[in-house]
């Protein structure tokens, strides 16, 4: 049996800006200034809190924290946010579901965040699309995670309902 090909970003940071204000153009108004400075955004994730306000989160490299953090701090009166957290050493997982025993990204999810978890694992986010899942965890619990995945999504997994 193979295992699961898992992509690993290594050496990221985090930034999350909280309660920004739920108007048009806000997260438009971060990341045009982060592609201004010429600074990659890695991952992206938009949560709401309400019909007021949310927390827009971005991972970019190690490389680019200093210049995106300038980015920030020079708008962060502009977009309103309450606060912005910098959580560095963290990696981003990824892999496609076509190579999973499980036919749904919730199934795959699932199963990601029940074998992750009795590993003590800690899943800072996971997000999926049509064919990928994104897991970020923290950097030194990436080869871990990626070995545990590897294995635990080529099996049939038994999914107990809660």
């Amino acid at each position: 049996m193979s295992d699961v090909l898992l992509t690993r970003r290594s050496k990221m940071v985090r930034f999350t800006c909280h309660d920004v204000p739920a108007r048009p153009g806000m997260a438009g108004k971060i990341f045009t200034a982060l592609g201004a400075a010429k600074i990659n955004v890695i991952h992206m994730f938009n949560a709401e809190h309400g019909e007021n306000e949310g927390d827009i989160s971005f991972s970019v490299g190690e490389n680019s924290f200093e210049k995106a953090r300038e980015v920030i701090d020079g708008i962060h009166d502009d977009i309103g946010t309450a606060d912005v957290t910098i959580e560095h050493d963290i990696a981003i997982l990824s892999f496609d579901l076509e190579e999973t025993v499980c036919e749904t990204v919730l199934g795959t999810m699932t199963v990601a965040l029940n074998v992750l978890s009795r590993q003590s694992i800690d899943v800072r986010h996971i997000a999926g699309s049509r064919n990928r899942i994104f897991l970020v965890l923290p950097d030194a619990q990436a080869d871990r995670a990626s070995n545990i995945l590897s294995r635990a999504l080529k099996e049939d997994p038994i999914i107990h309902p809660i």
